[in-house]
């Protein structure tokens, strides 16, 4: 009897270690990076406006592309696909100031364009980063 109790404690062990081991992971921790950078990818070219949009990557510590034309009321996405921390920040031009605070890896941020005139924004998480948006008139 002690044998068979014996076994048939050992059973029930390894079954909830089985049923433990196969439940997904709970809590709210963060993506992975893969995952992440598959969020951020855009599917419409770096630069390109698309329906009244635009995404700007920033990766190996540079805004890509590092100058772009848009019409008046384009809202840029920057994503930073960086292994670091960045900042999109208005350095000069028209419209409102902006500062977006650090951007930390996988994340985004969005600003919209409205006043016609060159923009220039830099990154001041690293300081040679920069990039010029000339809002056009829209027609």
């Amino acid at each position: 009897m002690r044998k068979w109790t014996a076994m048939a404690g050992m059973g029930l062990a390894l079954t909830a270690a089985a049923c433990g081991s196969s439940s997904p992971p709970m809590g709210g921790g963060s993506p992975s990076a893969t995952t992440t950078a598959a969020l951020v990818t855009s599917p419409q070219p770096y630069g390109e406006v698309v329906g009244g949009r635009v995404v700007i990557n920033i990766t190996q510590l540079k805004f890509q592309p590092e100058e772009v034309e848009v019409p008046s009321g384009t809202t840029a996405i920057f994503t930073n696909n960086d292994l670091v921390p960045h900042s999109v920040t208005g350095a000069g031009g028209p419209g409102p100031d902006f500062d977006s605070g650090p951007i930390q890896p996988g994340g985004t941020y969005q600003q919209i364009f409205r006043d016609p005139g060159t923009v220039k924004i830099e990154d001041t998480e690293s300081s040679d980063t920069k990039m010029e948006i000339k809002v056009e008139d829209s027609p």
